[in-house]
């Protein structure tokens, strides 16, 4: 059998695992192989963060939150690939580039299985403590699960999920595996066995918000129901996520002279997670019209280029000095439990937990002077969209959009079409296109054939 490929370059990266880190990280068995062995060994793989933040970018490309159109000369600095992305064309890259979402969630994905293959028989650490190291990989590997099968698998229908084709399964640290993909329902199923067994080990609040909690673990559990379509178990988590009272900020509090936090001190980040590179606008002004007078997320979530783009573009936040101003977060925040829950509520045409959840979030999202609360009369036209828009002006600069105009396909009327002119030529994505689902890069393809291309 040879030697399969999927996560060679995760291998290449992971590599320095074991040399970059203290001296107490490994021991030295024998020449050019170092041993996993005691539990703080564990413990330092997820400590390093660098190992399971960075994530993927192309979802905010794809999503209709960019402009109609973008003129070739303001889109170089993107690259072809970005280009490429925005188009949704049948293939992203070229010759020998990788494909650095796929490698990054592979990677996260085999070092999760590492810990999850040796953390309960480690030395030097106590059961509670093993429990809580492999209650956090489970998370880890659950995210990237779930953001690999919104992008390079199909739109999950619990019709027919069992059927759909989803990813190479990878549960152990072993290269030996068979990567033909197994169905979409057991993909989900993995990740929600992963969540549920996670949250009997893990502390209520992170001790930094890179390692996995409760309440991100509650939080991711009602984001995968809610993509399922199983609209109770979404709330229920949401819920319990929502008994931990999550923190949302007050903007109006940092209009002025007080620093917003640091990524790692921003409490609204249930679980850090960052884009795997940046993306300037420009954005669609259909989004922009969303936002009212005195929403203070036009002024902080969003920046103004008034050369290259001649527009609104994506910079969010653009007040944090982070070391993170141009990478967008994409992992687990507080306001996504409200919206989820609201949308929730929405469906099951609960106009007055509507309207609750969507003041307590937009009451700490406008200048004071200039809010307005909403009454069960101006959500009464379409109670749905109403929290459809909300999520759009929350999550803007984030892959959640992308995430919810796929799921939004099997609600009719609630995706619509998105048009793009670029090079002169017009692209339009409709509901029923294959191309709402991103192509495997042919460099993986190459030397893991059994995959298989997905419909272009």
């Amino acid at each position: 059998m040879k030697i399969k490929h999927i996560i060679l370059y995760s291998l290449i990266a992971s590599g320095t695992l074991f040399v970059s880190s203290c001296r107490k990280f490994v021991e030295v068995d024998q020449y050019d192989k170092r041993t996993l062995k005691t539990t703080d060994d564990y413990l330092y793989l997820l400590n390093n963060k660098s190992n399971f933040e960075s994530s993927y970018v192309l979802p905010l490309i794809t999503s209709d939150n960019i402009a109609p159109e973008v003129a070739l000369s303001a889109s170089s600095a993107w690259g072809e690939n970005y280009q490429r992305a925005y188009i949704w064309n049948a293939y992203f890259y070229v010759d020998n580039q990788q494909d650095v979402a796929w490698n990054n969630l592979y990677k996260q994905i085999y070092i999760a299985n590492e810990i999850l293959g040796g953390v309960m028989e480690s030395q030097n650490g106590t059961t509670a403590q093993k429990l809580a190291v492999a209650a956090e990989a489970r998370v880890h590997r659950a995210f990237a699960y779930y953001a690999l099968a919104n992008q390079y698998a199909p739109i999950y229908d619990p019709t027919k999920a069992e059927g759909q084709q989803g990813l190479p399964l990878l549960l152990t640290a072993d290269l030996f595996q068979n990567l033909s993909r197994v169905s979409l329902a057991r993909i989900y199923e993995q990740i929600i066995t992963d969540l549920s067994t996670a949250t009997e080990n893990l502390s209520n609040y992170p001790t930094f918000n890179y390692h996995p909690s409760k309440i991100a673990a509650y939080a991711l559990l009602s984001r995968v129901y809610l993509t399922m379509r199983n609209f109770e178990e979404s709330g229920r988590y949401a819920d319990l996520a929502l008994a931990l009272d999550p923190t949302v900020y007050n903007l109006e509090d940092y209009t002025k002279e007080v620093t917003f936090p640091r990524l790692i001190d921003d409490k609204e980040v249930l679980l850090s997670k960052v884009s795997a590179g940046y993306v300037l606008g420009p954005l669609n002004p259909e989004l922009i019209s969303l936002y009212r007078e005195g929403d203070l997320r036009l002024k902080l979530f969003i920046g103004n280029d008034a050369g290259t783009y001649k527009g609104y573009k994506y910079m969010k936040p653009v007040f944090n000095s982070s070391g993170y101003t141009n990478n967008s977060y994409v992992g687990l925040s507080s306001p996504e439990i409200l919206l989820n829950r609201a949308e929730v509520y929405a469906r099951q045409n609960n106009s007055a937990q509507v309207v609750a959840l969507l003041n307590l979030l937009r009451k700490k999202r406008f200048a004071a002077d200039k809010y307005v609360a909403l009454t069960a009369a101006d959500v009464s036209g379409d109670l749905l969209q109403s929290v459809i828009d909300e999520r759009r002006r929350e999550f803007v600069g984030t892959d959640l959009r992308w995430y919810d105009m796929r799921r939004l396909t099997l609600d009719g009327s609630y995706f619509k079409p998105v048009s793009r002119t670029f090079n002169g030529q017009t692209y339009t994505l409709t509901a029923s296109s294959p191309r709402l689902v991103y192509p495997i890069n042919q460099e993986v393809l190459t030397l893991n054939p059994e995959i298989g291309q997905n419909p272009r």
